[in-house]
């Protein structure tokens, strides 16, 4: 597996709206955000999940429920996970009520933990095991049983949602929609020129927005104006070429957008609380990342 980049595409098997995810230890993986929901189960002893701007340090038998379209890595010192990925579109269909979407909208629009002990008293674990385990075993009909498995879990969780949900709140709509379109746009422009001088006229006039929409709406929907989400996008990047490039500090700086390395060591220590230097020596060996 190559790099991966921002936007996670092609991560699920065609016509199948179910993924899932066994790590190992030591697992790590770049800053990425996609438009499934994905569960995160902690197996092992620990794990340390960023997602945004925030860092999770978890425990073994919590659970992390990540919204569509929130940016999330996995750091070292995570190891053994299951995970679990799912599009929002296998829940919806033509027999959906007004409330059961907006139930849905409660359940999923922010990114929460499940401690293990609430996860083990309302007995989420039979759950997630029962739909791991048809994947696992992979029988004639597995993944039908996969899906049935998966409303299971969902309909137990809207039916348990107090306490689980109550650090859930109202937000914009995680079903597709214009808005990851979007997003999509945007944040494919910026892959693709990150390494540029990138100015907010170009953003607009390549979505055909104006900057003010462009920022509004950029902003209503990660949470961070679009320039903090490019340059934190351009150190995700870097920290790839310090890992496994030869290049100077000055030169990595330089080709990921960056004008000088004082400004490039300056938001790499805010990201990483470690100088790029300090990154490369510490982390340069055991790196494992899992076959997407």
């Amino acid at each position: 597996m190559g790099v991966p980049t921002f936007l996670e595409t092609g991560h699920m098997t065609e016509g199948f709206p179910i993924r899932v995810i066994y790590t190992g230890k030591q697992f790590n993986f770049a800053a990425h955000w996609h438009e499934e929901v994905e569960l995160v189960v902690v197996n092992g002893k620990s794990a340390r999940i960023g997602v945004n701007s925030h860092i999770f340090d978890l425990e073994h038998g919590d659970v992390l429920l990540i919204k569509p379209g929130d940016v999330h890595c996995f750091l070292p010192g995570t190891d053994h996970l299951t995970i679990i990925q799912f599009r929002l579109e296998l829940l919806t269909g033509s027999f959906t009520t007004d409330r059961d979407a907006r139930e849905l909208g409660e359940l999923f629009n922010k990114t929460t933990v499940i401690p293990s002990k609430l996860a083990m008293e309302k007995n989420l674990g039979k759950y997630i095991g029962a739909l791991a385990n048809e994947e696992k075993d992979q029988q004639v009909g597995y993944r039908w049983l996969m899906v049935a498995r998966l409303y299971d879990l969902i309909v137990h969780m809207l039916r348990t949602k107090e306490p689980i949900t109550e650090q859930f709140t109202s937000g914009w709509p995680c079903t597709p929609s214009k808005k990851f379109e979007f997003l999509e746009s945007v944040c494919e422009y910026l892959e693709e020129h990150y390494a540029e001088p990138v100015k907010l006229d170009q953003v607009a006039e390549h979505i055909k927005f104006s900057k003010f929409h462009v920022c509004k709406l950029f902003k209503e929907v990660k949470g961070i104006t679009l320039m903090e989400y490019l340059n934190h996008f351009r150190i995700i990047k870097s920290e790839w070429a310090l890992l496994f490039r030869e290049e100077s500090i000055l030169d990595i700086a330089i080709g990921h957008g960056f004008n000088n390395v004082n400004s490039y060591n300056r938001l790499f220590k805010k990201y990483n609380d470690c100088t790029p230097s300090e990154f490369r020596k510490k982390h340069r060996t055991n790196i494992t990342t899992y076959e997407g």
